[in-house]
């Protein structure tokens, strides 16, 4: 610790003094980039003047700066993997500065990837961040991806949210370059939803990790989604547009290599999709968004980052009728309404996050951050409807085949809504990496303060009737019209956290990689004045590694996998839908949900067809407390606001990824999960537990497939196809029904279609188009290729007899869609 401090006072000390004194050396300065199209910066490399032993090393952003002697001819030495390259430098006159740029040769690497030069440590998947930009479907991008990965499932393609391991879709963590991004919090369905956060043409890196993660990342139960934005090398530019919308993602870095930036413009427009719904009207969504990443390096020392977002969105939806065919093969029904009224929903969010990093060696990285989010959400609908629930003749013989034989019943029913929530998140951050050289060890810090501001106006009923008769329930007054479901609240609350983690990462051996990580996170909440200790733990080995590396790359006696265990508590302190029941009321005094994992894994190296692949298999037993329970509505969650639940979450997940094609990565994932929770609630004043209960995440199997494949005439013709399945999941009503088992909503079946024809692959010069564009596609989509009706919610309607029928609501049917990408 001593030492630490004394290299921060050092150079802080230097720092401040550096202008108040007159350099006696010349300077060269610059940027490392590889020949990549395009080209990528180069963290690490190690610059020397020849002949003097001590050097610097190039940034995250391959920027770097080199006192020379002055008057005097040198040459600069630049190591790094693989690679060992030389530059002359003519004299230069005391104080002067020199401007170059270097060009390191990718293909020297040696098969080491210059993004990440070492297997992923940890529970951690790295993801290729191009196939999140080539991935058919529907809302395409790097969320995507992940919902293809073993553990997660979704369901619903209009939607970036996800669930892991029988989480909800509030316990996961996404971070961008350290930024804790944050989800819309009063969106009901998919089609509301728009862009996610995240700008898949800005992405660098991808790490996934879907249970036993660091105590650096913070505190929800189940997943955290690490991404990492680039820092151009040069200028570049891509364009999109589809029949969904359109986007232009710019880069660049300034002559002198200190400043760059990338940035994003997004618009989405996707009617054409929620065309396909039961639901006839008028569609008018409208999503748009900016962001942008900045970089400037102060000088070799300091560096700030900025990186700001602003979203605006709406979704306004003018329904006129919804017809709907469901049953049984003994019994065909088919709901018919007419409705009329007007459904938006507005949601318009900033956010700001600035760093500051400072590296005055190579061994200490210090980041201070401060960040700002703000959003207003506003739900606005008055929906009126009359229905009429129809028997259809299903006898083929029959003459009257598929027409209505008989009325079963019929209503009428009114929806209304005025809800708008404000809510801004204020955080100021400290991080520090210290890693010593030659010594087996790195040790991780953080300390965080964050204020939490929240306003909720909360009102909506509603109405509906049965063959034109409103039941009274209280038997009051026949000449009373009764509502079901009325909230009316005004919420304001106010949440200050104090967040902190220490983290050592030791090499145990390095001859087999083993490898142990312990951490120890401190989360403390004012609103409730609670503090969760939650410590956590890693370690992976690589037993034959020290073999394997006397063997070639092709033998079949090469064993090469890594275990790997982990375990740990993982906590979520409520935020605030957590918080509020089904009347609106706050529980305040909700305590942090708990979970704790246990976690076994292997990875399997291995080749076949002469191409690299991965087997990767994790058993896991999450043992959950202090849960609260929760009933899902499509996208929405609704709690009980309060810690009733106890129960666990075990499962085992495995996939396999690598080149069945040549150059084209592709997976196969399949998970088991089993999650069950028995739950205490009062009935008749007393107090009761339910046996174990599935949850409404408990989906049983899921399973997924992304291929890529060429042509072998046409190597320019290629074709993608996303597949994804997922088995049947409970369903339950709110309130009392809760505490016994629900109904199911039927398996998740989908396969997506990308028929793309590469007209200019990146770097190819050998084409006239090559003057023009670094590449160029287009893209034929076919989504939901086989036509599948899968059911995401139910709507609840009786007949003449009072008795009730779920009526199934679908999602998107299929669909054509084109695509242009082009890049400069």
């Amino acid at each position: 610790m001593q030492r630490i401090l004394s290299i921060i006072i050092i150079s802080l000390f230097s720092v401040m003094n550096l202008k108040g004194q007159e350099s006696q050396n010349a300077i060269v300065y610059g940027v490392i980039i590889s020949d990549d199209k395009p080209p990528k910066p180069i963290a690490d490399v190690q610059i020397l003047v020849n002949g003097v032993f001590t050097g610097v090393l190039s940034n995250k952003s391959g920027w770097f700066e080199i006192e020379i002697p002055a008057n005097t001819q040198v040459q600069l030495i630049f190591t790094y993997v693989g690679i060992h390259s030389k530059l002359n430098i003519e004299p230069l006159e005391k104080g002067k500065k020199k401007k170059v740029e270097i060009i390191l040769p990718a293909k020297v690497l040696d098969g080491v990837d210059i993004k990440e030069s070492k297997r992923p440590s940890g529970n951690i998947i790295k993801l290729n961040p191009k196939i999140a930009t080539q991935i058919p479907g529907v809302g395409s991008g790097v969320e995507s991806i992940v919902k293809t990965l073993p553990g997660v499932a979704s369901g619903n393609e209009l939607s970036s949210q996800y669930n892991v391991r029988g989480g909800s879709y509030d316990e996961n963590l996404v971070y961008v370059n350290d930024f804790e991004v944050f989800r819309p919090q009063l969106v009901r369905t998919g089609q509301q939803e728009g862009l996610s956060f995240i700008n898949p043409f800005m992405v660098n890196n991808i790490s996934f990790s879907a249970g036993g993660f660091e105590s650096k990342y913070g505190d929800k139960m189940s997943s955290v989604l690490d991404v990492e934005y680039r820092t151009p090398g040069k200028f570049e530019a891509t364009g999109e547009i589809s029949f969904m919308g359109a986007e232009l993602n710019m880069g660049g870095i300034s002559k002198n290599k200190r400043f760059s930036y990338i940035a994003g413009l997004r618009y989405l427009a996707n009617n054409y999709i929620l065309n396909s719904l039961d639901v006839k009207g008028q569609y008018n969504p409208r999503f748009l968004d900016f962001q942008s990443l900045l970089v400037y390096n102060l000088n070799r020392n300091w560096r700030l980052e900025w990186l700001s977002n602003i979203s605006q969105n709406k979704y306004q939806l003018i329904p006129v009728s919804q017809t709907t065919s469901f049953g049984t093969i003994q019994t065909a029904l088919k709901l018919f309404v007419v409705m009329a009224g007007n459904e938006v929903m507005e949601y318009n969010s900033a956010m700001s996050g600035l760093s500051l990093v400072f590296e005055p060696s190579k061994e200490l990285t210090l980041k201070f951050m401060t960040s700002g989010v703000s959003s207003i959400e506003s739900e606005k609908y008055d929906i009126f409807g009359a229905y009429e629930l129809n028997l259809v003749e299903n006898n083929m013989g029959s003459d009257d085949f598929g027409n209505v034989i008989a009325t079963l019943g019929n209503g009428y029913f009114i929806n209304h809504a005025r809800n708008q929530l404000y809510y801004q998140i204020l955080s100021f951050d400290h991080k520090g990496v210290y890693k010593p050289i030659r010594k087996n060890i790195e040790v991780r810090w953080g300390l965080g303060y964050r204020k939490d501001i929240i306003e909720d106006a909360f009102k909506e009923w509603h109405y509906s009737d049965s063959s034109e008769y409103n039941i009274n329930p209280n038997h009051l007054s026949f000449d009373s019209i009764f509502v079901s479901d009325y909230i009316n609240s005004k919420i304001t609350i106010t949440n200050a956290r104090i967040q902190g983690f220490g983290q050592l990462t030791w090499t145990i051996n390095p001859e087999n990689a083993q490898q142990i990580t312990f951490g120890v996170r401190s989360h403390y909440s004012s609103i409730n004045n609670q503090n969760v200790i939650s410590p956590r733990l890693q370690y992976s080995i690589e037993p034959n590694r020290r073999f394997n590396r006397t063997v070639t790359n092709d033998s079949l006696m090469k064993r090469d996998y890594v275990l790997r265990a982990a375990t740990g508590y993982y906590y979520q302190p409520p935020f605030y839908r957590e918080m509020r029941d089904f009347d609106g009321r706050i529980n305040t005094s909700l305590k942090a949900q708990r979970s704790i994992h246990f976690i076994t894994g292997a990875d399997y190296y291995f080749k076949m067809w002469k191409r690299p692949f991965k087997l990767f298999t994790e058993v896991y037993y999450k043992d959950l407390d202090y849960l609260v329970p929760f009933v899902v509505d499509n996208m929405r969650i609704r709690y009980y606001a309060d810690n009733t639940s106890h129960g666990y979450a075990t499962g085992i997940d495995t996939r396999i990824n690598g080149q069945f094609i040549p150059g084209l990565e592709s997976w196969f994932t399949f998970s088991f999960l089993k999650t069950s929770e028995q739950i205490r609630y009062i009935e008749d004043g007393v107090e009761k537990e339910t046996p174990f209960l599935r949850r409404p995440t408990d989906r049983r199997v899921s399973a997924s497939l992304f291929f890529q494949d060429e042509l072998p005439i046409l190597p320019d013709c290629r074709v993608n196809l996303n597949m994804v399945f997922g088995a049947p999941t409970p369903y339950f009503l709110p309130g009392q029904a809760r505490y016994h088992e629900g109904n199911k909503i039927p398996a998740y079946r989908r396969l997506d279609a990308g028929f793309n024809y590469v007209f200019l692959k990146e770097g190819d010069k050998t084409k006239k188009l090559s003057k023009t564009f670094n590449s160029l596609w287009v893209g034929l989509e076919v989504f939901n290729m086989l036509g599948i009706n899968n059911v995401i919610s139910y709507l609840w309607v009786k007949d003449i007899n009072n008795n009730v029928f779920g009526v199934p609501e679908f999602l998107t049917s299929r669909r054509v869609s084109l695509r242009i990408v082009a890049s400069l």
